[in-house]
Order: C-alpha cells, then structure tokens, then sequence
C-alpha cells in the first residue's frame, strides 16, 4: 500500500502517514522499489485503523453515559 493509498484508507494526510511511520505506528515494507517509494504493511493499516476505532467508541460511549444535566 502506497502513503497515498493509505491515507485515504485512514482519512488522514500524507504527512500523518510518515508520522505514524517514523513512530513505528505502521510498517514500511523493505526493501524499499527501485524507484524509492514507500510501501506500507497493509496488515498494520488495518491495525491501527481497528485501534483508532476502538478509542473512538470508547470515547462516544464514555460521552453518552453522561447523564449529568447541563448546567447554565
């Protein structure tokens, strides 16, 4: 999977891609083309896409439990 290809799997920029590569949040695949472009371990796309979805709900979840009255 190209940086392109991924960032628009993830709803992300490209630079957040190269972010999360240099984190070791994804994994480049090695060795690298001939032509130098990054390819990115479609297994750890998808991990960290069920990861972020997981928080997601967690945070929703933990918003809609909130039965505390507005207050003024």
């Amino acid at each position: 999977m190209t940086v392109s290809e991924a960032a628009k799997y993830l709803f992300v920029s490209r630079p957040h891609i190269r972010k999360l590569l240099a984190a070791g949040k994804l994994m480049e695949v090695l060795p690298r083309d001939p032509s130098g472009s990054i390819n990115i371990d479609v297994v750890s796309v998808e991990a960290y896409r069920t990861e972020m979805d997981v928080a997601m709900r967690a945070y929703l979840d933990a918003q809609a439990g909130d039965n505390d009255p507005l207050g003024l």
